[in-house]
């Protein structure tokens, strides 16, 4: 619980000096709240149009067909084709070969017995 600063114990001590008494409670107020809460009439909830969101779903879509269009790559050349198969090629034989050139595989034990 958070203490009063030395600046509010004078109004505190106020408050708590002219607080009113509290009435006591009706032994069957339980008994009457749960009544009145029974008497009540029960309202069928009102039927909202869910007309609202086609506009919005129509926007959304419209936008996410836009976005997929413009967002398509390119396609690549015959020449960006043969760079990028010639990359493929050079790395994939310095990754599967016998003797590789980082350190973690001399640790490494590649040997079945």
């Amino acid at each position: 619980m958070t203490k009063f600063s030395d600046d509010d114990r004078d109004l505190v001590d106020f408050l708590c000096q002219h607080r009113p008494k509290i009435p006591p409670a009706s032994p069957d107020l339980s008994q009457q709240i749960l009544q009145q809460v029974e008497n009540l009439p029960i309202q069928p909830l009102p039927h909202r149009s869910r007309l609202w969101l086609v506009t919005p779903v129509i926007a959304a879509g419209l936008i996410a067909a836009l976005f997929s269009w413009v967002l398509v790559p390119a396609k690549p050349s015959e020449a960006e084709l043969a760079t990028l198969q010639t990359f493929i090629e050079s790395n994939w034989q310095g990754t599967v070969s016998e003797y590789p050139k980082s350190d973690l595989w001399y640790f490494t034990d590649l040997t079945s017995d």
